[in-house]
């Protein structure tokens, strides 16, 4: 998981900032100063080998959280971070275009007198900006940022690469990492499954940590399962009872592999309490904002700690580190890009867009909010908080780029034929237990 603070202010207080961002990174806490910059990183070790960082060259210092799947594009490397200065130096300021992943990203360009900030497509990994005059900081979480004496820290975007010119310190938007097509010309599934079934795999193979799932007995969260089953991943799943199809729930119970444990959460009233009290102690405050195309709901000041979704989550991730998991596998996304939380015109939930109905001419409603904004941002707000604050990492399958591309050139029959019709597809290919035409769990 990781996470990152860059500033050019002068007497910060380390144990303030860090109050909840060295959750991220419970391993290892490095300090570098530089140029006039302080540099902090707390370290989650997954894959490779224990890299601390900054990453530092003659000309570049550089701080990142995530994950790089492509990394040996750039190079041979111990640690997949390492790729980040090497694919700097190559491809100059847009370089994140490049990298396939869940990342977010700052560059020191002590030459160029320049910072270069970037997130992965969807901002799975946050990343916060404040500038007060001549003074900024950069961090993975806004109470870093407010604990160093700034005021309204902002999201760095998804889907931008951004520069702050260290001599005049302003946010300017330089450029995007990718530009969808809307052309729904594929006939059939066969290329949204393999890319499905590429993106589990790159984030569940290889990996030094154990892998787990919060299994339901719906759509996302049974693709994963199948697809994890299929690659012979072993895999840890932990289902919290309660409204979930529990004939279901048993047959995915029996299909876990070899080396895998699926265990059951009872939510009763002393286990909420205590995955709440959890959330309550170890993470920063924060708010939801949910909102619909159509205008007849908008919600916003949410506060996550009253979520039930993040307080369920905290159960999961209690008992995956009582069990010593480390990497978590979610289903977010799937909702928002493949139903938009509707079928066939129908809202499922007030939030939902255009109803799941998607239009012969996908350009009138790309993007709809909850693509990268409302339900997509603020869920992935409650992901990488709670399962931050446990020293987990988080990673997001469905919002792999060309699992993304490939469902958007779905021909728009074949995306309304059925409730998430692609997810449908795979499941049935799979023969994975399932209920289908219901919105069941996560």
């Amino acid at each position: 998981m990781c996470s990152i603070f860059l500033t050019n202010k002068p007497g910060i207080n380390l144990d303030l900032i860090n109050r909840y961002l060295r959750l991220r990174g419970p391993d290892h806490t490095e300090l570098v100063q530089r140029d006039g910059l302080i540099f902090i990183h707390n370290l989650l070790s997954i894959n490779g080998s224990f890299q601390i960082q900054p990453f530092q060259h003659e000309r570049v210092t550089a701080l990142y959280n995530g994950e790089i799947y492509n990394h040996g594009m750039f190079g041979t490397f111990t640690s997949d971070g390492q790729c980040i200065v090497p694919a700097y130096l190559e491809l100059g300021s847009l370089f994140t275009q490049a990298l396939d992943g869940e990342f977010a990203v700052a560059v020191v360009d002590h030459a160029a007198r320049c910072v270069i900030l970037s997130t992965d497509l969807f901002a799975t990994k946050p990343l916060y900006v404040a500038i007060d005059g001549p003074y900024f900081a950069v961090a993975s979480y806004q109470s870093g940022i407010t604990a160093a004496g700034f005021a309204n820290p902002v999201k760095v975007p998804p889907n931008r690469i951004c520069r702050i010119d260290l001599d005049q310190p302003e946010l300017i938007e330089i450029g995007q990492l990718y530009s969808f097509s809307l052309k729904q010309y594929r006939r059939d599934f066969d290329g949204w499954i393999e890319a499905f079934t590429q993106a589990v795999r790159k984030r569940a193979e290889g990996n030094r940590e154990k892998i787990f799932i919060g299994l339901s007995s719906g759509y996302d969260s049974g693709a994963i399962a199948s697809a994890l089953t299929t690659l012979g991943v072993p895999f840890n799943a932990y289902s919290v009872t309660g409204k979930e199809n529990a004939d279901i729930l048993a047959q995915r119970a029996q299909r876990m592999p070899e080396g895998g444990v699926h265990r059951f959460i009872t939510p009763d009233p002393e286990t909420r309490t205590r995955a709440r009290g959890y959330i309550d102690r170890n993470v920063e405050e924060q708010y939801y904002a949910t909102y619909s195309a159509q205008g007849d709901y908008n919600e916003f000041n949410l506060r996550l700690h009253d979520d039930s979704g993040a307080t369920g989550l905290s159960m999961v991730c209690e008992a995956a580190r009582r069990d010593d998991c480390k990497i978590y596998l979610s289903g977010q996304g799937a909702d928002e890009i493949i139903s938009d939380y509707g079928f066939g015109g129908r809202r499922l939930y007030p939030h939902s867009n255009f109803g799941g109905l998607f239009p012969e001419d996908l350009g009138s409603i790309f993007p709809w909010p909850s693509f990268y904004g409302s339900s997509q941002e603020s869920y992935l707000k409650k992901e990488e908080h709670v399962a931050g604050s446990y020293g987990i990492e988080a990673r997001f399958p469905f919002l792999d780029k060309r699992v993304v591309q490939e469902f958007l050139a779905l021909d728009h029959r074949l995306k309304n034929g059925h409730y998430k019709s692609a997810l449908r597809a795979y499941l049935e290919a799979s023969g994975y237990p399932t209920a289908f035409d219901q919105k069941i769990g996560f």
